[in-house]
This record gives structure tokens, C-alpha cells and sequence, in this order.
């Protein structure tokens, strides 16, 4: 009876460990590689139109912009961009070229402007960020 208590605890345990430890991590640092990967694609050069909670996509923080081809675009914040879009307010001018994985925000009242870096457990955000 002993041992099936012991076998039933250290399956439990290990259960626990692989489906709530260690696949949550392996999942978030994959995404933040794609994210990444996105995010240092990215060219904008343009000012903020509006910045809300999107109802229709689970409440995720959203800007919408003019895109350098002159179109209105969407972009959603997730966990790892949140210090950005904590920084915008609508009117600031929002710059992010190709290659890079800064953010260069300039503040429309003060005109002073704000680098933020993007980084994630990505490996290559980390080098790329150095």
C-alpha cells in the first residue's frame, strides 16, 4: 500500500513538473523567437492614430497607424512589446526600421524622443540587443 502512495506521488509530481513547469516555458520561448524574427522585419515610420484595449481580440492593446504604404494599419501588442505601447499616447511618432529591434518613440507634448529596445528569451534577442 506504501508503494502505490510513493508511485502515485512521484507520478503526480512528474505530471505536474513536464505539463505545467517545463512545456509553458519551451512554448513561450519559442513564440518569442517568432516574435522576434517579426518584430526585427518591422519598418514603421509613422504616428500613432489610436491606441485602445481591443474588444473583438481579447482585450489586446492595439495602435492603428498609417503603414509606409500609406494604409491604415493594426498592430497588437503582446507581453513582450507591453513597455511600448505603455509609452505611447496617441500622436506620438513611432519609429522602428528594418534590421533593428529598437523602438524610437517621440513624445508629441515634450517633442523629446525615447528608444526602447524589444527583447525576448530568444536567444537572438538577446545577441542582437548587445
Amino acid at each position: 500500500m506504501k508503494n502505490k502512495i510513493i508511485i502515485w506521488l512521484i507520478g503526480g509530481t512528474l505530471i505536474y513538473v513536464v505539463f505545467f513547469q517545463l512545456l509553458p516555458y519551451l512554448t513561450n520561448r519559442h513564440h518569442g523567437c517568432y516574435i522576434h524574427k517579426d518584430i526585427y522585419n518591422q519598418d514603421i515610420k509613422s504616428v500613432v492614430l489610436d491606441k485602445f484595449l481591443d474588444p473583438a481580440n481579447h482585450n489586446e492593446e492595439t495602435i492603428i497607424y498609417f503603414g509606409n504604404d500609406g494604409k491604415q494599419k493594426k498592430m497588437i501588442f503582446t507581453v513582450e512589446l507591453e513597455s511600448v505601447y505603455n509609452f505611447l499616447n496617441e500622436g506620438d511618432s513611432i519609429i522602428k526600421k528594418k534590421n533593428s529591434i529598437s523602438y524610437r518613440i517621440r513624445n508629441k507634448a515634450t517633442r523629446k524622443d525615447s528608444i526602447i529596445n524589444f527583447e525576448t528569451t530568444c536567444k537572438d534577442s538577446l545577441i542582437k540587443s548587445q
